[in-house]
């Protein structure tokens, strides 16, 4: 019986297996573009402390500080996937105004259910359609 329980007691304590977290993306899609939308005025609080003037000085800075944040965002991914998950023509690597507007563009166009994904993935599938690596090409990760 002390056995018994012995092998009970252990087989109780020992570890589970793990089951794979669905992580969610920090920056989906759908962030991203909202990012790229005006803000509304009318939905900004003004407190008396407020550096701003008015609701409508406080929403341009807003918007001028998201499409400074998007900016670098999909700057970000540039510099981590060229030439490993893209790869630029051999006429000439695009300009970064060219693909901050390609990826703009395709994320603003893309259905609800698609922005839930990774900001990041969705733009370098974008950029893997204009600019694929050809065999051989892609550097290491």
């Amino acid at each position: 019986m002390t056995r018994l329980l012995l092998i009970v007691l252990i087989a109780g304590a020992m570890p589970a297996a793990a089951q794979p977290a669905s992580v969610q993306p920090w920056m989906t899609g759908e962030r991203l573009v909202k990012l790229l939308g005006n803000v509304d005025p009318s939905e900004i609080t003004m407190t008396p402390n407020s550096p701003f003037p008015t609701r409508a000085v406080a929403a341009e800075y807003l918007d001028m500080s998201n499409g400074q944040f998007v900016r670098g965002y999909i700057q970000a991914v540039h510099d981590a996937t060229e030439g490993k998950q893209w790869c630029p023509s051999k006429g000439g690597k695009p300009m970064p105004h060219e693909l901050e507007d390609d990826a703009r563009r395709a994320l603003q166009q893309l259905p609800g259910a698609q922005l839930k994904r990774n900001a990041a993935d969705l733009i370098v599938e974008v950029w893997q359609k204009t600019w694929p690596c050809p065999a051989g090409q892609r550097r290491e990760r």
